[in-house]
């Protein structure tokens, strides 16, 4: 297992964006997280580039409005090229798509702004058939991210939407309720993000 890369850093755009390093922070904690599952279960990720089963067969992608942010600007200030103009196509067009618009020759052309759903996603043993959801098929092969952590990124989350008293945020995230918050990413309204990419 490769060592775990520490928390990305975009310092100019972090001075400007006020909420990105609480972002980044979230996810170096979900990350930190996996690593710590993957490490305590022994066996070894069939996961990997180039494999984007997941990418196509799951429709219910959990996104937080701040992931959201991330992803808006990650897309509207990083990407540029060909890159940017295939995933702002994508985007254009998302809902004739059978699978996620930010999938771009098999990889996420948003990586390092992936949701925490996305980043906790992983399978051990066998790469994913074409179409299987194996949290489905064989949820004995998909990763348990340490809870704590995973807890810990979450209550973390509720410090965007202004929720500072620390037994709040910890019954928010006990009881399931901070996952209101989130919306299917598959769903959203991409189009807006399209014409905000090509204002950019």
């Amino acid at each position: 297992m490769k060592p775990q890369p520490g928390r990305p850093r975009f310092p100019e755009d972090e001075k400007r964006q006020p909420w990105l390093p609480l972002l980044l922070e979230i996810q170096h904690l979900t990350d930190r997280g996996v690593t710590a599952a993957i490490k305590a279960d022994g066996r070894k990720l069939a996961c990997g580039r180039g494999c984007a089963v997941c990418c196509r067969a799951q429709a219910d992608i959990p996104v937080y409005p701040l992931e959201l942010m991330g992803i808006a600007w990650y897309a509207t200030e990083k990407l540029t090229g060909e890159l940017r103009e295939r995933v702002r196509g994508q985007l254009q067009r998302h809902r004739d798509l059978d699978a996620c618009p930010f999938l771009v020759d098999e990889a996420c052309a948003i990586h390092p702004l992936r949701p925490m759903a996305c980043r906790q996603f992983n399978v051990f043993t066998t790469v994913c058939a074409a179409g299987e959801d194996a949290f489905h098929t064989r949820r004995g092969d998909v990763l348990n991210p340490d809870a704590k952590l995973k807890n810990e990124a979450l209550r973390e989350m509720l410090r965007h939407h202004n929720i500072k008293d620390g037994r709040e945020r910890r019954r928010l995230v006990e009881t399931g309720e901070i996952h209101r918050l989130a919306q299917s990413l598959r769903e959203m309204r991409w189009e807006t993000l399209a014409t905000r990419m090509t204002a950019g």
